[in-house]
């Protein structure tokens, strides 16, 4: 009779646990003096864990916890909060009943996270152990080495990547991390190590304007960064055209008269006339002017110049006359062309018509002319020319 009672007792006591907390293990023990009477065991709640930052990767670790009797538990449960509190999802070797003493989160959004593990043994949990400490997840970043102050081009930029999720591969971005200007980069290595960090150098277009940049480094998998530089190397135009007579004739071209193109920086002379050195020096060469009928826009004239002596031709560019009235047929003239650097100019002075027939006519009347330049020219500052100039009035 007895034995039946003490079994109606563990059967109903069992059942009513179902119902308690989860820091209750349904396990009831008959005691030892054989009165029919049972207690319950605690679950034992989770110790304080410890954690490790490794780039984007945490690794999350405790101790072990034991049922009371020494009884070791199935497992452990771990939860991740912000730095406000809020918990959020653990992912990698951390979701589920973790069986060991250790797992880590990969690809880690930046924040200060705390974590906090609970035991679990059958269908029973422990409660949540003290939270660890804060660890600290950092945000990407670009770094740049060197002087962010360009002034002269050629011009790169150098410098890392750090805290970036590995096998990304970067594209470097200007002025805007998803619609900016693709710009030129090496980065080393090309897909980003375990240790989120590589090292790019990044070429800067000699056409960019002076004033502020950023630079963006922005990842496969969405990671970006950002860092500034500026750019003062000022451009180069040319600022003035100057067609000028030096014959006994306005309006019409002939021995003696003169042209002159004003620039706004000091040319880089080897991209006037390729192979010839000294920037800072005045150079006089022979040369060629040729007048060729109809041939600039709009139908007007088209004024040339060249040298023998610049190996590929004189890379100096164009001049429509604004009129058609100049010439009926190709004229040509021998020249001396002359670079200064003091005024930043190119002077030319025709010498004798080197072409028969009839001479240019004279279009003695108003008109615009408008310099084109050779777009190979570049300033010293490594600037390639941009622009046009014009000049209204009678012309030579």
């Amino acid at each position: 009779m007895m034995r039946w009672l003490r079994s109606i007792v563990v059967l109903t006591a069992a059942t009513a646990l179902v119902g308690v907390g989860p820091a209750a293990l349904a396990a009831w023990n008959k005691s030892s003096s054989g009165d029919g009477r049972s207690r319950a065991i605690t679950m034992p709640a989770g110790d304080t864990p410890w954690t490790s930052v490794t780039n984007r990767n945490v690794t999350v670790s405790w101790t072990a916890a034991t049922m009371p009797g020494g009884i070791p538990v199935d497992g452990y449960k771990v939860f991740r909060y912000n730095a406000g509190g809020a918990a959020f999802p653990v992912t990698g070797s951390c979701t589920g009943v973790i069986a060991g003493l250790t797992c880590t989160e990969t690809a880690m959004a930046p924040g200060s996270w705390r974590y906090a593990v609970a035991p679990v043994y059958e269908m029973w949990q422990g409660a949540e152990g003290p939270r660890s400490s804060a660890a600290v997840v950092s945000v990407p970043q670009l770094n740049l080495t060197g002087s962010t102050n360009i002034t002269s081009f050629p011009a790169t930029l150098n410098g890392s990547v750090n805290n970036y999720i590995p096998g990304q591969t970067l594209t470097m971005r200007l002025d805007d991390p998803t619609t900016g200007q693709v710009l030129s980069a090496t980065v080393s290595p090309n897909s980003i190590p375990a240790s989120g960090t590589a090292s790019a150098q990044v070429t800067v277009p000699s056409t960019l304007a002076d004033g502020g940049h950023t630079l963006y480094a922005a990842g496969s998998d969405g990671d970006q960064a950002s860092a500034a530089f500026t750019v003062n190397a000022p451009a180069l135009t040319p600022t003035a055209l100057a067609l000028i007579n030096g014959g006994n004739q306005t309006g019409r071209i002939q021995e003696g008269d003169s042209l002159r193109v004003t620039f706004s920086q000091p040319l880089s002379v080897g991209s006037v006339c390729n192979g010839l050195t000294g920037d800072n020096q005045t150079h006089t060469a022979p040369g060629s002017v040729s007048v060729t009928d109809d041939n600039g826009s709009s139908g007007h004239d088209l004024l040339t110049v060249d040298s023998s002596s610049c190996a590929g031709g004189l890379n100096f560019g164009s001049i429509s006359l604004g009129s058609s009235s100049f010439v009926s047929s190709t004229q040509q003239f021998a020249a001396v062309i002359t670079y200064t650097p003091a005024d930043r100019s190119i002077t030319v002075v025709l010498g004798a018509r080197t072409t028969g027939g009839a001479p240019p006519s004279r279009a003695n009347e108003s008109v615009t002319a408008t310099y084109t330049p050779n777009p190979a020219i570049k300033a010293t500052n490594g600037r390639s020319i941009i622009g046009t100039v014009s000049s209204t009035g009678v012309q030579f």
